[in-house]
């Protein structure tokens, strides 16, 4: 979100667009919509997208949940479609630190050895982790830093400490 947030100072106008089912193009949506006939749209999401999910999309679309495939109007089916495809969303800011689940800023990289994660600047003081400026996309990247790097600074000071 930072990026966002980042961007929305520059551009008050700055928006996430969202493809709800990546590598699908709003065509191969809509012909997957046209071919529905007597299944419930609604059953046709869920097999790809969380329930409440397809049902919150629908209602962005402006969709009933209840529609079959051969009732959605050319609107309606075109409304789901860029939902589907191309949902933009205002970024409005973020929800501060308290929530933040990873966060940018701390020591630069340039001031430590890389091998040891020695502070150049402060020999004997070894960091590892958040405490460095790193940060990843979630999803574990920043868990795999703060191992990583920890393994390193333990294995020099263990190195350092020997003699």
């Amino acid at each position: 979100s930072r990026y966002y947030v980042d961007a929305k100072a520059t551009d008050p106008g700055t928006r996430l667009v969202i493809n709800w089912l990546p590598g699908k193009s709003g065509q191969e949506v809509d012909a997957e919509l046209q071919g529905r006939g007597k299944l419930k749209v609604l059953k046709h999401l869920t097999k790809v997208l969380p329930d409440r999910l397809a049902e919150a999309l629908m209602q962005a679309a402006g969709v009933s949940t209840e529609v079959y495939g051969h009732g959605l109007t050319r609107p309606q089916r075109l409304s789901l479609t860029k939902i589907l495809t191309r949902m933009e969303l205002p970024v409005t800011g973020d929800r501060g630190f308290g929530f933040a689940e990873v966060t940018a800023g701390g020591v630069p990289l340039g001031e430590l050895h890389l091998d040891t994660m020695e502070s150049r600047a402060r020999p004997g003081l070894f960091l590892c982790g958040e405490i460095c400026d790193v940060d990843g996309r979630i999803g574990g990247f920043n868990f795999q830093w703060a191992w990583a790097s920890g393994y390193v600074a333990g294995v020099a000071v263990g190195r350092k400490l020997q003699g």
